[in-house]
């Protein structure tokens, strides 16, 4: 029923702005009034049990090529962390000025089989934090032994959107005010043969990352939490 609520509500807003769409085609864009983006300074280095390990065994997945990386997004990082178990995980963050539709092509279910990985399962999930509660999309991947679960999320201006309903939802609402909004997707995973162990350290990872960040940094990172919109 919320979804079916969810797409009428869409409908409504695109018929009514279809004649207007000349006249409110944004034009500002968020980004040129806030500070530089910096990732590899924003993005600590060293947290909670966690170091970078620049020397790593674990390669991280590309999942663009290099010249559409360079159209679509402003920045991105790509980073490996290990903690005192030895236990490696995998960091990967793109930030575009103009966040639109051309994320789409990234989401790891769709990156991820491009380059030979197995999809075995998608599903959407929370992540509680100190912060906030985080909407965040788990996906489990596997190629030959290899089996890599992921959590990300995207960010469009200072929310976490969810579904791609949920994602255009938000952009409309930027738009009509003429705005063009920024945004992220934020990469974690780890190779662990068992997807929940997996999803349960990122998860820890996560809050760790968070905790040791500045509130801008976190603010870039998350948005704004779904317990400070309401």
């Amino acid at each position: 029923m919320i979804h079916l609520i969810k797409y009428l509500l869409l409908f409504v807003l695109m018929a009514a702005t279809s004649g207007m769409a000349v006249a409110l085609r944004p034009t500002h864009r968020i980004a040129d009034d806030t500070a530089p983006v910096n990732l590899d300074a924003m993005i600590p280095k060293a947290f909670g049990e966690w170091r970078e390990e620049p020397q790593n065994t674990a390669q991280i997945v590309d999942a663009q090529q290099k010249q559409v990386i360079d159209r679509i997004y402003a920045q991105t990082l790509s980073r490996n962390y290990i903690n005192a178990n030895g236990y490696r995980m995998m960091l990967s963050i793109a930030y575009g000025k103009d966040q639109d539709d051309s994320h789409q092509v990234h989401k790891p279910e769709i990156c991820y089989p491009a380059q030979g990985f197995i999809l075995k399962s998608k599903r959407y999930d929370h992540v509680d934090t100190g912060f906030g509660s985080i909407s965040v999309t788990r996906v489990e991947t596997s190629l030959g032994s290899r089996n890599e679960p992921i959590t990300y999320w995207i960010t469009v201006g200072d929310r976490v959107v969810g579904p791609r309903l949920d994602k255009k939802l938000v952009e409309m609402s930027y738009g009509l005010r003429g705005q063009i909004p920024d945004g992220m997707l934020v990469r974690i995973s780890s190779i662990d043969p068992e997807s929940p162990h997996a999803f349960q350290i990122q998860n820890q990872f996560l809050t760790e990352m968070l905790t040791s960040s500045s509130p801008q940094t976190r603010q870039r990172i998350i948005g704004t939490p779904k317990r400070e919109q309401q």
